[in-house]
């Protein structure tokens, strides 16, 4: 057909370029080693050979030793590695071997310090309550025997010795902070008078502790100074005799107070010490 190459024309032409380029290839080569032939004969390019031999045998050795060079710089990095990871592990056991002695000698310390202490508060204990059975069966011997009061009878017994005396307490013997008071709270261990707290209560002492302004004026209506008069009266004869059957009263007084911790309280002062 006009216009197409058939294709063994096509497969020819392949086959002729193909067949040129090795005949090309093959006259290069050998034109490549007939040169190379001559210039091996050649002293000078003998030498040049030699001198890029020996160049590249120091350059391969000059590799080498760069690479060895690396490689035990490397080692040593490691090892100084090593040694320091190994010198801070010491370093840091031995600093809980120290925290652990530390906590340790501590601890025993807390433990002997505690130990002394509940000895001591046992010793404390013991002697006190030795000391108040020595009271007891001296103020058994003098309620029985009479006489004068023995010399243990006679002391002043201390909320806190040591601390700063309660000044509410030694004038009214009451505080209103009671037993939780900082200060020192004294008394007698023996005395003719008596102290009943809050003993005495009337509605009208109770109001008198209040605000004016949240007082309740139907109370006070209802109630009078008369009613209290009264009240204490009652209070009086029915409290009396109790008290006189352990000696004679020589003063009875109940205290009217606007503070609440001193309101009601009674003091029964006896002639004597003792029961007659």
């Amino acid at each position: 057909m006009p216009g197409k190459r058939r294709p063994w024309r096509k497969e020819l032409k392949k086959q002729q370029r193909k067949r040129k380029r090795r005949n090309a290839a093959i006259t290069r080569d050998r034109l490549l080693e007939e040169e190379e032939a001559r210039k091996l004969k050649d002293c000078a390019y003998q030498q040049f050979l030699q001198q890029q031999a020996l160049l590249e045998a120091q350059k391969l050795r000059e590799i080498e030793r760069l690479h060895d060079a690396e490689e035990e710089a490397w080692l040593r990095r490691d090892l100084l590695a090593h040694r320091q990871f190994r010198l801070q592990q010491q370093q840091r056991a031995a600093a809980e071997d120290a925290i652990r002695v530390k906590q340790e000698k501590e601890l025993i310390a807390k433990l002997a310090e505690e130990q002394r202490r509940r000895d001591e508060r046992e010793k404390r204990e013991a002697a006190a309550a030795a000391e108040f059975e020595q009271m007891m069966k001296c103020m058994e011997t003098f309620l029985n025997n009479g006489g004068e009061p023995p010399a243990e009878l006679r002391r002043m017994v201390e909320s806190r010795p040591g601390q700063k005396l309660c000044a509410l307490y030694e004038r009214t013997n009451c505080c209103r902070y009671g037993p939780s008071c900082i200060n020192n709270h004294r008394r007698p261990l023996l005395s003719n008078i008596i102290v009943v707290r809050h003993f005495f209560m009337h509605p009208l002492l109770e109001e008198e502790n209040e605000h004016q302004e949240y007082a309740n004026a139907d109370g006070n209506l209802e109630l009078s100074e008369q009613d209290l008069f009264e009240a204490y009266n009652e209070f009086f004869e029915d409290v009396v005799p109790e008290f006189e059957e352990f000696g004679y009263i020589q003063n009875f007084r109940a205290i009217r107070n606007i503070l609440r911790h001193l309101r009601g309280h009674v003091f029964v002062e006896y002639i004597e010490e003792r029961l007659l």
